[in-house]
Order: C-alpha cells, then sequence, then structure tokens
C-alpha cells in the first residue's frame, strides 16, 4: 500500500517549538518583593542558589542539525594551507551563527545556527602545532617549524611522509627521537580543544561535544584515509588523544576501550569510505590482519555511525558497482577499478549500501554484523567553518589552497592536491562539494540526549540542506498511520525507528514501514520519497531494491517500474532560479515490502530528493565569468538519508 500526505505535523511542530522557547526563556530564579538589603548579615536569607534550567525534554523527538566532522587552525594541514587564525573558539562562533572571516579575508556567516558540533582536529599532529606555533617550545625555530609558518607545501608534505611508512613515524626535527617532545606537547591544545568546547556548551540552546580526528592511512604508502571521528559524551575524556603515530584503528578501539572508562562514554564514525580504498568493508582489519572475535565486537560497539557524505564525495552507492540504481551517481569522485587496482578508485568495498549489504553475510555467517551503521554527514572542511554547505556560496576548504573559483573549477593547480601526488587529470579535487550535514531525532538538545541519538542510531544525514526525514517499522502499525496526528507516538509504542532492529516476523507478517520528510525552506521542493531495500537470499546472494513510496504533485509510482514520473521542475541555468509550482513541502507514505521474506536477512534506509538546483560550480563558472566545465554536472538534487532499519530472522 501506498499513500501521500503533503501537509501535516502543524500540532507537533507547535509543540516542539514550544518545547524550544520554553528551554531558551525557562528559569529558576524567583523574585521577591521584601527588601533584604538593609538587614543585619547574621538575619538576612541564604543567597539562593541558582542552578541552570534543564532544558524541557521531548519524548516524541525533534530534529537537531549538527557537524561531526571539522578542522580549525590546530589541524596543522589547515594551518600550513593558510588557517592560522580560526581555531576551535571561533569555529564554534561560527556555528552559533556568528560572522567569522575565512582565511581569504572573505566574511561568511552560516544560513541558519547549527544545534550541535564538533570540533574534530587531526590528533596525528596537535604537538607538532603547539611546538610550531608556540616560541616558548624548544624547537619553535627547526627548520620543518619555519616552512609550516611560511606556508611551504614541501614542508607539508615531508611532516606527513611520515604517514606513508610502516610503521609511521614522527618527524625528529621537530619531536626529537622517539617523537617524545610532540607526545608532551599535545597536553595544551588537547587542553584548549576541550575548553572551547565546555565555554561554549549551552544546554538546551548548542551543544558542543569534545572530539578529535584519528587519520591513519593505508598502510604500504597507497595514501588513502582510514580515518575515524571520536566522539565523547561529555566532558570526562582521557588526557591525550591517540594518534596513527600509535597505532592502526583497532588499536584506537582498543585504547579507547582501556582509557575512557567510568564516566566517559565514545563513540567512533568512520571517515568517507570512498576515501578508505575498500579497506573499511572488506571483511579483514585495516592492515588487512585477520579479524579476532574482540575485534568485531568492538566495531559494533564503537563504529556506530559512517560518514555518508563529505566534501570528498559522496559514499551512499556508485552505478555499476553492486548495483542499478540510477540515482546512486550523485557527487562521485572516484572512477570504478580497473582489475588489479584498489587504490585511489571505487570497488565494491568502497560505499555505504554495499558495506550495509555485506553486513547481512557476515550477521548470516558469523551471527554478528559489525557494519551495523547509522548514517552521519560531515564536511571535513579546514576553513574552521562547521556546516558552511550552501551551493550559492561555497569558497573551498582548503583555506588559501583552494580559495579562488578557478582552483575550485580546475582551471588552476590546487597546491593541496599537487602536493598529495594528484594533479592535472589525476586531481579529483574538482569534484569535491560543499559538504553534508548530520541530523539526529533526541529528545532535547544536550549533549548527552545528543550523543544517545548519535549511539542509538536515530539520525539522519543530508547532502548539505536542512530536509527532515523520519521511518519507523513494525508489524502492527496500520497502514493509514501516516494520517494520524498522533502517528509518531504510536510508531515509537508499535514499532522501531531508524537505526533500530525489527524483530522475527510470524508466518504471513511483513512489515509496515511509515515515512515522513519535510523539505528545508531555504531550498527546492521535495520531489520524491524512496526507500531503498537490501536483503540476503537463502541462496546466499546479495540484493537491493529502490522503490518510490511518495511522489510529488500528487502522483504515484508506476506499479512496474517503481518509480515516480518526473514532476517537471526546472533550473533557469541564466539566474540559477527554479520552479517555485512544482514538488512538495512535506511527504509521507506507508508502505509494505510486496517481496519480504521472513526468513531472508533485510534492511530498510528512506532517501528523499529535492528538485534540482545549481551545483556550486554553475555559481563559480559565474563569479569567474568562464565557461561551465562541460565534464561536471551544472545541476543537482540535494538529498536526505535516514538511517537504515534491520529485520533479522531467528
Amino acid at each position: 500500500m501506498i499513500s501521500l500526505r503533503t501537509s501535516r505535523h502543524a500540532a507537533l511542530l507547535l509543540a516542539a517549538l514550544g518545547s524550544v522557547l520554553l528551554a531558551a526563556c525557562g528559569s529558576d530564579q524567583k523574585g521577591s518583593d521584601k527588601d533584604t538589603s538593609a538587614a543585619p548579615a547574621s538575619s538576612r536569607p541564604e543567597p539562593e542558589l541558582i542552578t541552570p534550567t534543564r532544558p524541557v525534554r521531548n519524548p516524541l523527538m525533534d530534529a537537531y542539525f549538527g557537524e561531526l566532522h571539522l578542522h580549525t587552525a590546530y589541524s596543522l594541514d589547515a594551518y600550513i594551507f593558510g588557517n592560522t587564525m580560526n581555531d576551535p573558539f571561533t569555529a564554534y562562533r561560527f556555528a552559533k551563527g556568528e560572522e567569522v572571516a575565512l582565511p581569504t579575508g572573505i566574511a561568511k556567516r552560516i544560513r541558519k545556527p547549527l544545534d550541535f558540533a564538533a570540533v574534530t582536529d587531526h590528533s596525528e599532529a596537535l604537538g607538532e602545532y603547539e611546538i610550531c606555533t608556540n616560541p616558548a617550545q624548544d624547537n619553535y625555530d627547526s627548520d620543518t617549524c619555519v616552512g609550516i609558518r611560511n606556508f611551504k607545501m614541501q614542508t607539508f608534505q615531508q611532516l606527513f611522509s611520515g604517514m606513508a611508512v610502516t610503521p609511521p613515524a614522527r618527524l625528529a626535527d621537530i619531536c626529537g627521537e622517539g617523537g617524545s617532545e610532540c607526545l608532551n606537547a599535545i597536553a595544551p591544545p588537547w587542553q584548549r580543544i576541550q575548553q572551547a568546547a565546555n565555554e561554549n556548551y549551552q544546554p538546551g540552546k548548542f551543544t558542543s561535544f569534545v572530539a578529535y580526528e584519528f587519520s591513519a592511512n593505508a598502510p604500504e604508502g597507497q595514501g588513502g584515509m582510514m580515518h575515524r571521528n571520536v566522539i565523547f559524551r561529555s566532558d570526562s575524556v582521557p588526557d591525550t588523544v591517540f594518534s596513527a603515530f600509535e597505532g592502526t584503528g583497532e588499536d584506537l578501539q582498543v585504547w579507547l576501550e582501556q582509557n575512557c572508562t567510568d564516566d566517559c562514554q565514545v563513540l567512533t564514525i568512520p571517515h568517507n569510505p570512498n576515501f578508505y580504498w575498500g579497506r573499511l568493508y572488506w571483511g579483514k582489519n585495516s592492515d588487512g590482519s585477520e579479524w579476532t572475535d574482540e575485534q568485531v565486537e568492538r566495531r559494533t560497539r564503537y563504529d556506530r555511525l559512517v560518514e555518508i557524505m563529505q566534501i570528498k564525495g559522496n559514499s551512499e552507492c556508485q552505478t555499476g558497482i553492486m548495483t542499478t540504481d540510477e540515482e546512486c551517481n550523485f557527487e562521485t569522485v572516484f572512477q570504478p577499478c580497473p582489475e588489479g587496482e584498489n587504490a585511489g578508485c571505487s570497488n565494491e568495498y568502497a560505499m555505504v549500501r554495499n558495506g550495509l549489504k555485506l553486513g547481512l553475510q557476515q550477521q548470516a555467517e558469523n551471527g554478528i554484523n559489525p557494519f551495523k551503521q547509522g548514517f552521519a554527514g560531515g564536511t571535513d572542511n579546514h576553513n574552521g567553518t562547521p556546516s558552511d554547505t550552501a551551493e550559492n556560496d561555497f569558497e573551498g576548504h582548503y583555506a588559501n589552497n583552494d580559495g579562488t573559483p578557478e582552483v575550485r573549477l580546475g582551471l588552476k593547480a590546487n597546491p593541496t592536491a599537487e602536493a598529495m601526488g594528484m594533479s592535472g587529470d589525476d586531481d579529483p579535487t574538482r569534484l569535491y562539494n560543499p559538504g553534508a550535514i548530520t541530523g539526529v531525532w533526541a529528545e532535547s538538545n544536550t549533549r548527552e540526549d545528543i550523543w544517545d541519538a548519535l549511539y542509538r542510531k536515530e539520525t539522519f544525514a543530508t547532502s548539505g540542506t536542512r530536509i527532515k526525514v523520519r521511518m519507523f517499522a513494525g508489524f502492527e502499525l496500520p497502514d493509514d498511520l501516516y494520517q494520524q496526528e498522533n502517528w509518531v507516538s504510536t510508531a515509537y509504542a508499535s514499532g522501531v525507528p531508524q537505526g533500530g532492529d525489527l524483530g522475527s516476523a510470524t508466518e504471513g507478517q511483513a512489515p509496515n514501514l511509515v515515512v515522513w520528510a519535510q523539505r528545508d525552506p531555504d531550498s527546492a521542493p521535495l520531489a520524491k520519497m524512496q526507500i531503498i531495500k537490501g536483503w540476503r537470499s537463502a541462496d546466499n546472494e546479495l540484493h537491493e531494491m529502490t522503490y518510490d513510496v511518495a511522489c510529488s504533485g500528487g502522483a504515484s509510482p508506476d506499479p512496474a517500474t517503481h518509480r515516480c514520473p518526473d514532476n517537471g521542475a526546472t533550473v533557469d541555468l541564466n539566474d540559477c532560479t527554479i520552479s517555485t509550482d512544482k514538488g512538495a513541502s512535506e511527504l509521507a507514505a506507508t508502505w509494505q515490502d510486496p517481496q519480504f521474506n521472513a526468513g531472508e536477512h533485510a534492511f530498510y534506509y528512506a532517501r528523499v530528493l529535492e528538485n534540482p538546483v545549481c551545483r556550486w560550480s554553475m555559481y563559480d563558472a559565474k563569479k569567474a565569468g568562464v565557461e561551465h566545465p562541460a565534464d561536471l554536472p551544472k545541476t543537482i538534487r540535494e538529498r536526505a538519508w535516514s538511517s537504515p532499519i534491520w529485520y533479522t530472522p531467528n
């Protein structure tokens, strides 16, 4: 059954708004008409202790938007690229809506303040940053530090060349033999990172997490990015950070298990898998060694989410690599791998949807799914400007190195790409995009509630706009649930939300999925809503299917193709104006899987597509006064993805 609704939720939205206003305006302060200022000290009443008002919590959850992958001047690569001023304190001000100057001098302000953010500076060079920017440090005047302060890209190559060897090694010029001086210098910047997060935390209004990025590369000098963003639940965190100089991603999780204890809680989010060179989902450790049961268990406990999209591309899926889905080739950076190659290209282990399917196979064969991950989105921006994702004013993310339209369009060389050995036709940076955003459904805007939503995977990701998407599944959900005003409370009572697990079905049962989406009023209307299913059949084959379940304009999906008709929305490339009479502000549907088999492992997630808009490159071409590059798309369809719901038979 498929149904459609285009306007509802007024009561719930008003209730949510009321909760926010109460959280923002409420106070425990009490006034008094009695003047006690002249009373003797011994008879004066004790001053009343004023404690912060706890935000009103909504058990039906509200949507909050945030950034979970952001670099500031404390990341030494960002510093060398020219971002010397935008530190973690500045980044949080930007997230809360203040105007900030980019390294190029351009003033930027986010379109809407964020609800939460985490600064994730690289753990690998915090000590090096402190030594090279603090004149009181012994090796401040070393040749390498002088090169860093003069933004020498050759120094960038030297600094990170130590990451390309096995095992990675710090530069003795800065760190001394054995790296001890850099290890000892980590404490001051790590403390300031914590200070920035704690000073900017405003429960009920803005949540800032203590965090960092672990940034290992693939071994054997293949490059790649075996990175994980490490997000702590509170200000109870280890005294130092773990970096790739100390071990692999698997070692990171052992270290967290040993050092994040008692009140410390943490999760890890693998970096966009398209840059993992397939090593996230290949069924082995990142160094190629075989898993142990303990390593798989840690992976399921810590890797709760995966970054489905960021500036360096979309990692949902890629047409021709275990899929024929025509919507997959969205902001794709790498081409499919030629036979015998697995670095600098896309293989079957490089995409999130494939990882979800491979996880079903692991579950069926070994009893545990190491790839049961919800979805997050980020930027990986190195300008210190979290969730600066608008297409119409994209200013790059490598500070001064891609601060002009000509560099971003590939008309001039990108110094960062050249330093990384990616130049000319091998330079993928012209295929980058402004980045993505993470959304959560949480009881309130506090560290505890936002982090808990991340941990239970009740999340969604967008390609940069503020689309809201929500999904539930259950065997007792009524067919008309999407039409009921109390649909959310019924769905929680009788089903599971995105990120959840469905228990085994009884004979003749099939789950109903109820899905809902709301447009970003500052972006294009919604075109359609889809459900993607992946499953493992009894013969151990992996399958997937994409179903359009709600179409704009009152249309219905074709029963044979499962696709909505095109709604006719257009973009005027002369001025980038879009259709105003096409598309929907809200979509909803109740859907039942027509091919459900109670004995097959499966997952479902929702994908929502907007009407087309001009891509950033179209705006840049106009700024530069040049023809748009023929090999780049002129328009895109912004989108959102809900975290999956998994079905596991007995």
